[in-house]
């Protein structure tokens, strides 16, 4: 009996002891904590990476171990072990700006390449990460360096392949021209590039019958728009007809006009005097071009309004926000809902789209549309990512609608590229047109004026329009 009473005692004494033994664990284990994120603490101030990392995992604090490796990560990058920062920045996965750091730690390395003479390495490492930094330029500076490395060696043909390629970089041109005469014993240095670069006489002299049919070309007499059209007429005023839901055909001040253009619903005209002026849906300001003055050619997007001016920079109003500050030296330009496309003085191309970012110098032509871009170089043959388009040849112009792309050849017929389903008469219609000038496409249905000044209108044709068509024919 005395032995049960003792038991029973013992237990209640127990759960008596319990919450204060429970209490006891819990301020050792939070005492235990507490010191090792201390240390851990104390471990970062005095830089000792390895021991804030122990006591942090100690403290099962992720924030503190976290921030011991990225102070480490950026220890090792300012101490020029780059592998070892990019390795630890790596580990840290999303935290903070850990894989802009990784960007930073390469970027290092390649410039270490660069010092050290290691100008392929380096090249390579800046290629991979462009677009970081100027990342670009540095690319280009160090293809620029092993071309001058090949002649050196005397390897010139290598040389004049790296010059060739870095054109319009610095004087990249006149280094790849100095080379490619002293390669083909040719003394005209345009003829002497092309031979370079594996022309032919024969393809030489089809250069310049294609440049001769590209002269024939006009340019901004034609316009359409979402069932509209415009018109530039003889004696210098547009005509604009179709819907005018927004106001887009009311052009009573487009007078001594020198070339049209059409966004969806509004209209653009260039002026003798360089100035421009608009009429219609103006939701985006796309018609507040009123101050401009010095324009030599326009442009439209969808909701957006476009002028080269004559210094070579680029004007804009409308709904897009694209930087366009860099753009200096353009010649041309085309545009469509989401992107701009620019061809420079020296041949060269900006755009706002990675779809238009073609290398090189040789394009005298470029058009774009939302998800690809068509650069139509000298020889008459188009860069894309199309493979059907890429085999055309003997083009002298390209212009394209969300709808169709057209190529202008040389003896006045066209190529013709859906970029959506087309109707079997607006395709047909299209691939029988001769002596074309000029080319308008729209979506449903394109203008086209030929040499002579007749003017033609293929696929589903607004009756308005098609009215306007019949009843303007040249004289005979």
């Amino acid at each position: 009996m005395n032995e049960q009473r003792r038991i029973v005692i013992g237990m209640i004494v127990l759960g008596l002891l319990m919450p204060a033994i429970a209490a006891g664990f819990w301020y050792a284990e939070t005492n235990r904590d507490a010191f090792s994120k201390a240390r851990a603490e104390q471990a970062i101030e005095n830089g000792d990476w390895e021991t804030a990392v122990a006591y942090a995992e100690q403290a099962n604090s992720d924030e503190l171990r976290l921030e011991a490796v990225y102070r480490s990560a950026v220890q090792a990058l300012e101490g020029g072990d780059y592998a070892a920062a990019e390795e630890l920045f790596l580990s840290l996965g999303d935290y903070g700006d850990a894989q802009t750091q990784v960007q930073a730690c390469r970027y290092a390395a390649a410039e270490a390449q660069v010092q050290s003479g290691a100008y392929e390495s380096a090249r390579d490492a800046f290629l991979a990460l462009i677009p970081y930094a100027d990342a670009a330029e540095r690319y280009r500076e160090c293809s620029y360096r092993i071309a001058e490395q090949y002649l050196s060696d005397g390897d010139t043909h290598r040389a004049f392949t790296v010059f060739d390629e870095l054109i319009p970089y610095a004087d990249a041109e006149a280094r790849a021209m100095e080379i490619a005469i002293t390669l083909t014993e040719e003394t005209d240095p345009e003829k002497a590039l092309l031979f370079a670069r594996g022309y032919s006489e024969a393809d030489w002299q089809h250069i310049e019958q294609i440049a001769a049919a590209r002269s024939a070309l006009t340019h901004g007499r034609i316009a359409v728009g979402n069932e509209f059209a415009l018109f530039l007429c003889a004696d210098g005023h547009a005509d604009a007809v179709g819907d005018d839901t927004y106001g887009q055909c009311r052009m009573d001040d487009f007078q001594n006009v020198t070339a049209v253009a059409a966004g969806y619903r509004h209209s653009l005209a260039l002026k003798a005097d360089g100035t421009v002026v608009a009429a219609g849906d103006n939701t985006y300001g796309q018609c507040n071009v009123s101050a401009w003055t010095n324009v030599t050619e326009i442009a439209c997007g969808a909701w957006d309004s476009y002028g080269v001016c004559t210094d070579g920079t680029v004007l804009h109003c409308g709904f897009s926000a694209f930087d366009l500050s860099g753009w200096t030296d353009v010649r041309s330009i085309d545009a469509c809902a989401t992107a701009l496309i620019g061809l420079k003085a020296d041949g060269s191309l900006l755009c706002t789209s990675a779809d238009g970012r073609f290398p090189g110098s040789t394009y005298c032509d470029a058009c774009i549309t939302t998800g690809a871009a068509f650069a139509l170089s000298e020889d008459g043959t188009v860069r894309c990512a199309d493979e059907a388009v890429a085999a055309w040849s003997d083009l002298v112009g390209i212009v394209n609608s969300a709808s169709v792309l057209l190529g202008l050849k040389a003896d006045g017929s066209l190529a013709v590229h859906p970029l959506m389903p087309l109707r079997a008469n607006y395709l047909n219609d299209l691939l029988a047109v001769e002596n074309v000038a000029e080319a308008a496409p729209g979506g449903s249905f394109a203008i086209l004026l030929q040499r002579d000044g007749t003017l033609l209108a293929c696929g589903e044709v607004p009756a308005s329009i098609a009215a306007y068509i019949e009843n303007n024919a040249p004289e005979a």
